[in-house]
């Protein structure tokens, strides 16, 4: 069920600023416009470092982490991060549960028209094997015939998809899918050897790169922006005006260098895209 799905525990959520701390200012958004009083409730998948992960002390850390406490401080409200999987959270936003979604979701057109977007970074696909692994994948057409493990309901899945489906049209094979709910899955799967190949968000293979746990075969699939979102106009409006506010000031983009992520280009707008719910 997807109450079980949410686990909307006191455990599985974390307060990223205290009442006290914002007691000296006045909540740009008011309780009207918010699922729960006196606060802003955001998803997150904590499974994507260095977007967002639990570090060695349980604690969540990662540039979308971060991001919603600073828009928290400028919002003067505190912000609760929501710990749950992607699968879940669109869902979870339209029945209520909570007031948006923060953890790196690539825009689409059908996704735009279920919520308000808001583009902040750019991101690819990144397809990984292990570390021992002869694979040989210098093109996406080299994923044709071979099993790629991917996360389930993603932008990735769904490029994937498209992918076999153009290869399949024309007389040729599929790609064997299998799907996983979270990276962390996608990344036990591989190296398991259950699959050829996995992928990824460009950021989460370089960081599992990095640390050795996997090797990066190619990359740059897919390039699209990234973005929050939201279900009620006004909060979104409020949360625009504080990423522009943190552009204009520096700080959005010390917290992408910070972590080595794409921010948007300079003369691309951190705004609504798309038409928004109907």
């Amino acid at each position: 069920m997807l109450s079980t799905l949410l686990r909307l525990s006191a455990a599985a959520a974390l307060a990223l600023a205290s009442t006290a701390a914002h007691a000296a200012c006045t909540p740009g958004i008011t309780d009207d416009n918010l699922i729960a009083p006196g606060k802003l409730q955001l998803s997150i998948n904590p499974t994507n470092p260095p977007q967002q992960f639990v570090d060695k002390d349980g604690q969540l850390q990662g540039l979308n982490v971060e991001l919603a406490a600073e828009l928290g401080k400028r919002l003067c409200l505190p912000v609760e991060l929501v710990r749950m999987d992607f699968p879940a959270m669109i869902p979870a936003m339209a029945a209520g549960r909570i007031d948006g979604i923060d953890t790196g979701m690539f825009w689409t057109e059908e996704r735009s028209k279920l919520m308000y977007m808001v583009p902040y970074a750019i991101q690819a696909i990144s397809v990984v094997v292990a570390p021992d692994s002869g694979t040989k994948i210098a093109t996406e057409n080299d994923l044709i015939g071979k099993t790629s493990a991917v996360e389930v309901s993603t932008y990735q899945m769904n490029w994937l998809k498209k992918l076999s489906d153009a290869s399949v049209a024309k007389g040729g094979a599929a790609v064997e899918m299998r799907t996983f709910p979270t990276a962390t899955n996608v990344v036990s799967a591989l190296l398991a050897g259950q699959v050829d190949n996995a992928l990824l968000v460009d950021s989460v293979a370089r960081d599992l790169t990095g640390r050795g746990r996997v090797k990066e075969v190619l990359s740059g699939l897919g390039t699209a922006r990234t973005t929050l979102g939201f279900r009620n106009k006004t909060v979104v409006d409020a949360v625009v005006k504080a990423l522009n506010a943190m552009r204009s000031d520096g700080s959005y983009q010390a917290l992408f260098d910070k972590f080595g992520l794409t921010s948007m280009p300079a003369d691309q707008p951190l705004a609504i895209a798309g038409p928004g719910p109907a």
